[in-house]
C-alpha cells in the first residue's frame, strides 16, 4: 500500500512524522537565538559562541569588512565584530545562513530531485529565500518606522518574517514531487497554495512549519507567526503577539504583490489597506518602508553573501515576473472564455432539446431528437445510437439507429448483443468510451454501414440517474471537453430513460388490460361452468324422476292404440301420445348424458374410415327437404391413427354436419381433415355457406337448450353434446360465423402419439 491509499488522517500523521526526522536547527543558531532574546545576556557569551564555529567566524569577519561602519582598520576579532554589528545583526545573519544551509538552498535543484518525464519543475528554493528575506526585511522596516510599540520589535519582526514560509521548505524536502505538483496547480489555476496543499498533500505549509518550529524549540512568537500568518486577522486568537502575526501577514502580502522572489502562492486576496488600518499602522510609513525594500534587500543579500543582484535588476526581475504572471492570467482567461463559450453552446443545446420535447414520446422519437441535438452541437457528420432494451419475452436485445448526414435516420434494427460486450448500463460514465476498448468494432461494423471510417467513430455514454441509458456514436473529430459535455449527455440520457419508462408503463397497461379481459372471460366461463354444473345436477334429478312416469305413459298409450279401431281419431290420439312420450324420453336421455358425460373407451382407429361412415349416415338420415346440399369429404394428406372412442367422436362430427345441413347452404357442406404437426393433433373442419349466425347466437351456441330456430323446431342440445364429447377426449370445438355468409366449425383432436396409417400399413 502506498501513502496515497491510506486514510487521510493516517497519511497526514505519516507526513508529520517525516517532518520530525528532518535535521534540527544547528546548536549555534539555536543558542544564539536564546542569548540575543534575553536582556541578561553578555557580549562575551555571544563572542564565545561565534568563535566556537570557525566557518561562522570567517563569515562574521567578512561581513564586517563588507559593512560600511566607518572603521578604517581591519576587524580581525569576533569580539570587535560583535561590537560593531550588534546582537541583532549577528543573530539575523547566523540564523539566515544556518537555515539556508540546512535545507541545501545553495545547491542546484538537480542535486535534490532527479527529473522524471512529465514531472513538474522542481520547487524554486532560491526564489523562496529571496521572498522570505524580503518579507523579513520589510517587516523589520515597518516595525522600525513605528518606534515605541513594544509588541513590534524590529529584530523579532525580521526573524518571524524570514521563517514564516519555512513549512514550504519542509514539505518540499520530504515530498519533493508532490510539492512541485502543488506549485504547478497553483500557478495554472491562480489559487491559494494552502488550499492546494491540503488537497494534494493532506497538510498545508502552516501546520508543517509549526511542527518544525516546535521541533527546533523556536520561541512561541515565531511558531505562531509561521502557523497563523495565513489566517484572517480578525480570526486570530487574542495573543500578546497578535500584531506581530498581522505584521508578517501584511509584509508577505506586499512582497507577493511586488513579485519579489518566489512564494508559490497566487491567492492575492489580502486587503493590505484594511490590514494596515486594523494593525494601527501608518499607511505612509508602510509605503516608505516598501520603497526602501529594494535597496535594503540588495544590501542584506550582499552582506550575507546569499546573492549579489543589484536592486535595479531585482526590480526589473519583479516586473518581468509580473508580466509573466499577467500573460499566464490572460491565457487562462482565454481558455476560460473558450470553455464558457462551449458551455453556452451546450446550455443552448439543452434548452433547444427540452423546448422540442413533448409528453409521451417513444424511445425512438427521443433518440431521433438526441441525434438532431447532437448534430446541431457537433456539426454535420455520421451519427448512430445503440440502445439496450428487452423484448416482451424478457430477452435482451440492442436497438441500433443509424442516421444520415441531414439528421434523418436511415433505419432502426434490433440485434442480439455482442457476445463479449459488457453490461452497457454499467459503463463508467465519467469519461468518453472508446469502441476499441469495448471490443465492439468487429461486431458493430456490420450495422454501421453509413460511417466513412469506423476508426474515427467514438462512443459517448448517455447517462441517467440509474446508469447508462444509451450510447451515442459519432465521427466528429473535435467535440467539447468531457466536463463541458456532461450536462447535455445527462439531459439526453435522462430523456431516453424517461421515454423507456413511459414505454414500459404503456406496455404494462396494455398487458394489464389484456389480462383483465382474459380474467373477465375466465370468470364468465367459470360462471357458465357453474351454471352448467347446477343444470346438470337438476337434469340428472329430473331424468331420474321422469323416466318411470314416461315409461308408464308410453306403454299404456301403445296398448290403448292397439285396442282402438284402426284409423279412428282415438287411435291417432293414442299414437301421438306414444310418439311425444318417446320424444320426451329422448330429451331426458340427452339431459342425462349432459349431466353425466360418458367416459370415452379409447382405441386406435383409422380416422378417414370413421369420417366416411359419418358422411354416409348423415346423407341417409337427413330429411328430403335438406338433401339438395351436397356433403363432400376432402383429405389431402395421410391421416394418423387416432386414439379415441369411435361412437362418441362420430356423434360429435354428426352433430356438426347436421348443424351445417340445417343452415340452408347455398352450394355444399365441406368436411375436411388435416394434420397440425406443431401441436400433434388432427383438425377436422365443417364449412357451409348457409345462413350463418349473428353475434348473440355465436356467443350462446354451446349453451344447453339454446336454439335460434323457431320454437318447437330444435331442442338445442346438439352442439353442447358434441362439445362435451370432444372435451372428454382432450380436444376442443370452435365456431367462426357471420350472418348470411356461412359457418366454419373446427374440431381439434389430439393424436396422442399413435403412428400414422401409412406407418402402420408398412
Amino acid at each position: 500500500m502506498v501513502a496515497s491509499d491510506l486514510p487521510k488522517p493516517r497519511r497526514i500523521e505519516l507526513i508529520l512524522r517525516q517532518l520530525d526526522t528532518l535535521p534540527t536547527l544547528p546548536a549555534v543558531a539555536a543558542r544564539l537565538l536564546q542569548l540575543t532574546a534575553s536582556d541578561e545576556s553578555h557580549a562575551r557569551e555571544v563572542v564565545e559562541l561565534v568563535a566556537s564555529d570557525p566557518a561562522l567566524t570567517a563569515k562574521v569577519l567578512s561581513l564586517c569588512r563588507a559593512a560600511d561602519k566607518g572603521v578604517r582598520s581591519e576587524v580581525v576579532t569576533v569580539e570587535r565584530a560583535v561590537v560593531l554589528l550588534g546582537f541583532s545583526t549577528i543573530r539575523n545573519t547566523v540564523l539566515s545562513l544556518k537555515v539556508f544551509e540546512l535545507f541545501g538552498g545553495d545547491k542546484p535543484n538537480s542535486e535534490r530531485l532527479t527529473a522524471i518525464p512529465d514531472d513538474p519543475e522542481p520547487f524554486d528554493r532560491s526564489g523562496l529565500w529571496t521572498h522570505a528575506l524580503a518579507v523579513g526585511i520589510l517587516a523589520e522596516l515597518i516595525a522600525k518606522a513605528h518606534p515605541g510599540q513594544q509588541d513590534l520589535s524590529p529584530e523579532q519582526a525580521f526573524v518571524c518574517g524570514l521563517l514564516h514560509d519555512i513549512g514550504k521548505l519542509a514539505l518540499d524536502e520530504v515530498l519533493p514531487r508532490s510539492y512541485a505538483r502543488v506549485v504547478e496547480v497553483c500557478r495554472n489555476n491562480r489559487s491559494a497554495i494552502a488550499e492546494v496543499e491540503r488537497q494534494v498533500v493532506g497538510v498545508d505549509h502552516h501546520t508543517a512549519g509549526k511542527r518544525l518550529a516546535e521541533q527546533w524549540g523556536l520561541p512561541h512568537v515565531i511558531q505562531d507567526c509561521i502557523w497563523l500568518h495565513g489566517s484572517p486577522y480578525d480570526a486570530l486568537p487574542n495573543l500578546a503577539h497578535r500584531r506581530m502575526i498581522g505584521l508578517v501577514a501584511l509584509s508577505d502580502a506586499i512582497v507577493r504583490g511586488l513579485m519579489l522572489g518566489f512564494s508559490g502562492n497566487h491567492g492575492l486576496n489580502t486587503d493590505t489597506e484594511q490590514l494596515i488600518e486594523r494593525l494601527g499602522l501608518s499607511a505612509k510609513a508602510v509605503e516608505t518602508a516598501t520603497a526602501d525594500l529594494y535597496g535594503e534587500l540588495e544590501r542584506r543579500g550582499q552582506l550575507m553573501g546569499l546573492h549579489d543582484t543589484p536592486s535595479q535588476q531585482v526590480l526589473m526581475q519583479s516586473i518581468q515576473k509580473a508580466n509573466e504572471a499577467l500573460g499566464r492570467l490572460n491565457q487562462q482567461l482565454e481558455a476560460r472564455s473558450r470553455q464558457v463559450a462551449g458551455q453556452s453552446r451546450v446550455l443552448d443545446s439543452i434548452a433547444a432539446f427540452h423546448a422540442g420535447a413533448t409528453p409521451g414520446r417513444s424511445v425512438q422519437d427521443v433518440l431521433d431528437a438526441v441525434m438532431d441535438s447532437a448534430r446541431s452541437l457537433f456539426g454535420e457528420g455520421f451519427y448512430a445510437v445503440l440502445y439496450p432494451s428487452r423484448t416482451a419475452e424478457g430477452r435482451e436485445e440492442w436497438l441500433i439507429g443509424e442516421f444520415a448526414g441531414d439528421g434523418r435516420h436511415n433505419r432502426y434494427q434490433a440485434v442480439d448483443p455482442a457476445p463479449s460486450a459488457p453490461e452497457l448500463t454499467a459503463l463508467d460514465a465519467n469519461q468518453p468510451v472508446s469502441m476499441n476498448l469495448m471490443g465492439l468494432m468487429p461486431w458493430i461494423s456490420d450495422y454501421l454501414v453509413g460511417a466513412e471510417d469506423l476508426r474515427k467513430v467514438s462512443l459517448l455514454p448517455l447517462t441517467s440517474g440509474w446508469g447508462t441509458a444509451a450510447l451515442l456514436m459519432h465521427d466528429r473529430e473535435y467535440v467539447p471537453a468531457w466536463q463541458v459535455l456532461h450536462p447535455v449527455l445527462s439531459a439526453w440520457g435522462a430523456s431516453v430513460a424517461a421515454a423507456a419508462q413511459h414505454d414500459g408503463a404503456k406496455r404494462l397497461g396494455e398487458e394489464l388490460n389484456e389480462a383483465n379481459l382474459e380474467l373477465a372471460q375466465m370468470q364468465d366461463q367459470l360462471l357458465r361452468t357453474e351454471s352448467m354444473a347446477r343444470l346438470g345436477e337438476m337434469a340428472a334429478g329430473a331424468a331420474h324422476e321422469m323416466n318411470n312416469p314416461l315409461a308408464v305413459i308410453s306403454g299404456r298409450s301403445q296398448l290403448l292404440s292397439m285396442s282402438l279401431a284402426q284409423g279412428s281419431r282415438e287411435q291417432q290420439a293414442a299414437q301421438l301420445i306414444y310418439q311425444e312420450s318417446h320424444r320426451l324420453s329422448d330429451l331426458i336421455t340427452a339431459l342425462h348424458m349432459f349431466s353425466t358425460p360418458p367416459t370415452p373407451e379409447c382405441r386406435p382407429i383409422e380416422l378417414l374410415g370413421l369420417l366416411d361412415d359419418v358422411v354416409r349416415t348423415v346423407k341417409q338420415a337427413r330429411p328430403k327437404r335438406e338433401r339438395s346440399a351436397e356433403i363432400s369429404l376432402a383429405v389431402k394428406d395421410a391421416l394418423p391413427i387416432v386414439n379415441c372412442d369411435p361412437p362418441l367422436i362420430a356423434r360429435a362430427v354428426t352433430e356438426l354436419l347436421l348443424n351445417a345441413v340445417q343452415s340452408a347452404p347455398r352450394s355444399a357442406v365441406h368436411l375436411s381433415a388435416k394434420v397440425h404437426a406443431p401441436s400433434e393433433s388432427v383438425v377436422i373442419e365443417v364449412v357451409d355457406d348457409g345462413d350463418g349466425m349473428d353475434a348473440h347466437t355465436l356467443e350462446h351456441a354451446f349453451d344447453p337448450f339454446f336454439s335460434a330456430k323457431a320454437a318447437g323446431r330444435q331442442v338445442g342440445m346438439g352442439l353442447p353434446r358434441a362439445r362435451q364429447l370432444v372435451v372428454a377426449h382432450g380436444g376442443r370445438i370452435e365456431l367462426a360465423s357471420q350472418r348470411n355468409q356461412g359457418t366454419t366449425a373446427t374440431l381439434t383432436l389430439p393424436v396422442r402419439g399413435i403412428e400414422t396409417a401409412a406407418d402402420e400399413a408398412v
